[in-house]
């Protein structure tokens, strides 16, 4: 059908439809703004252009799109403009109570990274356990490079487990490359950030996200210090292997597991406190056995007492 002007009968007759099947298109179309009823005949049909159509259909929602659009704009903005003044209020409530629970990962992050854009000195860090994520070696390197880069002290410990992984290891010589301090401990370590010597950041007891946040200067002091004794009895992070440098970390690490033993920690709190896996853990400690004579782990105990193996 070609002609712009037409009756419901038309369609039927010319279009092959049934009268429902016309009624039904003809709505449709009336839906769609593609026809209309001519005033001075309602029973006659005028097509519409389709362009007309378009504007007639979408003209309103589109207006009110564009309406909610410069609202969603607006309120980004004004909101934009909120973000340092939020950030700047945070990290201040933060510094007015001695202690701080911070319940989740991304409000620890987000206060990591405001406490290292202020440090002007150094960062105390230690990190317990061995391999380190890759997406979290990432996210530290960028903020690492940075302190470092404003003449910023960084000194960190590992546990031994953590110098057999290839990605940490690379992360490790990268930043020592621009200045940073990286030392190995053989015996159990625990997380920790000190900004400045003025605040501190350590993991919950029992939970995996989040920390605690540490103001009191008689606390984050305590701790400085701690940091400071494990540092000197820690060992440089080898960036390369010798016999004679494996052998003693090994001898060092053997020693705090038998010190463990003997104290009557199971093997998995061993391991945990190593950062070393349950197998490799049971590994150290049937080399121990084997090397002392031990027929069975009481008699393990009881050798390492006797011969004074503990004492350095």
């Amino acid at each position: 059908m070609t002609r712009r002007n037409f009756r419901e009968s038309d369609i039927t007759a010319e279009g092959g439809l049934n009268p429902h099947e016309a009624r039904e298109a003809l709505e449709r179309l009336i839906r769609c703004k593609l026809l209309r009823r001519i005033e001075r005949d309602p029973d006659v049909y005028e097509a519409v252009p389709p362009d007309r159509a378009r504007a007639l259909l979408l003209g309103a929602p589109a207006r009110q799109i564009n309406r909610w659009q410069e609202e969603v704009d607006c309120l980004r903005e004004e909101l934009a403009r909120l973000v340092p003044m939020y950030e700047t209020s945070f990290l201040a409530r933060m510094s007015t109570r001695s202690v701080e629970i911070l319940p989740d990962l991304d409000t620890t992050l987000r206060l990591i990274t405001e406490l290292a854009a202020r440090c002007r000195h150094e960062v105390l860090t230690s990190q317990p356990g061995g391999a380190r994520p890759p997406k979290v070696l990432e996210e530290s390197s960028d903020r690492t490079l940075a302190l470092l880069g404003r003449g910023v002290r960084m000194r960190t410990l590992y546990q031994y487990a953590a110098q057999f992984d290839l990605p940490t290891a690379g992360y490790v010589e990268d930043v020592v490359a621009r200045g940073a301090e990286v030392r190995l401990v053989a015996g159990a370590l625990r997380r920790l950030i000190v900004f400045d010597g003025e605040a501190a950041l350590i993991e919950r007891v029992h939970h995996r996200e989040g920390a605690v946040l540490v103001h009191d200067p008689n606390v984050v002091e305590f701790m400085v210090a701690t940091f400071e004794q494990t540092w000197l009895t820690a060992t440089a992070f080898p960036l390369e292997y010798d016999h004679a440098s494996m052998s003693t970390t090994r001898d060092d690490v053997q020693r705090e597991i038998m010190r463990l033993f003997v104290q009557g920690a199971e093997d998995k709190v061993i391991s945990r406190l190593m950062g070393i896996s349950t197998r490799t853990c049971q590994r150290h400690i049937s080399d121990i056995m084997r090397r002392i004579g031990a027929r069975n782990r009481a008699h393990a105990g009881y050798l390492i007492s006797k011969r004074n193996l503990l004492v350095t």
